[in-house]
């Protein structure tokens, strides 16, 4: 009797784990983004979830306040490995932007930013998003492109401020060890004066 239960239980527990449901739309979206070239991709979602981001977003006060702290890192910030930086989405506003160099300078509370306007590089903006993960991409190459498009997209589309001018950030950090250093380098993705 024992290895009728046994068995039966077996079968139900490999039946059980035979399928899987999802949700069909975000299975039709992902499908239907695997399709798209990196610049149609990102400009895509920078048109659609950018609110969503902002959404997300943590101020810059409290991630001078509390980047040191793990369950802080855990909740808000994207860590993609051993060793990498923590990305975090940010917001603030900061009096007197000023233009020097083809780069924003800034501060808000002490801390110095430093926003991009010529030149972004690196993986900053794409990380800290969380809108693309490595496994849905078919190699690395295709991962850094949507990097590229994606930055090449901000700098198409970021409007410079008047300097002197009040300017809300909605951008990219990278944090290296939990250590906020006193001066803070920016990947936008948004400048609103």
């Amino acid at each position: 009797m024992r290895k009728v239960f046994f068995i039966i239980g077996l079968v139900i527990v490999a039946l059980w784990f035979s399928f899987y449901t999802e949700n069909l739309t975000e299975r039709k979206r992902r499908e239907e983004m695997k399709e798209l070239k990196p610049e149609q991709l990102v400009s895509r979602l920078m048109t659609d979830s950018l609110a969503a981001l902002e959404g997300k977003a943590i101020s810059l006060e409290e991630l001078v306040k509390h980047a040191g702290e793990a369950d802080f890192a855990q909740r808000h910030g994207r860590l993609l490995g051993i060793g990498s930086p923590t990305f975090y989405v940010v917001k603030g506003e900061c009096d007197q932007a000023q233009v020097v160099n083809d780069e924003i300078h800034a501060s808000v509370n002490g801390i110095a930013l430093t926003i991009p306007l010529k030149y972004i590089f690196g993986n900053t903006a794409r990380d800290a998003s969380g809108w693309f993960d490595i496994d849905d991409f078919q190699n690395t190459m295709d991962f850094n492109a949507v990097s590229a498009a994606m930055n090449d997209y901000i700098l198409k589309n970021m409007t410079p401020p008047h300097s002197d001018r009040r300017l809300k950030v909605l951008g990219a950090v990278a944090v290296k060890d939990g250590q906020v250093e006193q001066s803070v380098t920016i990947i936008p993705y948004q400048l609103l004066q």
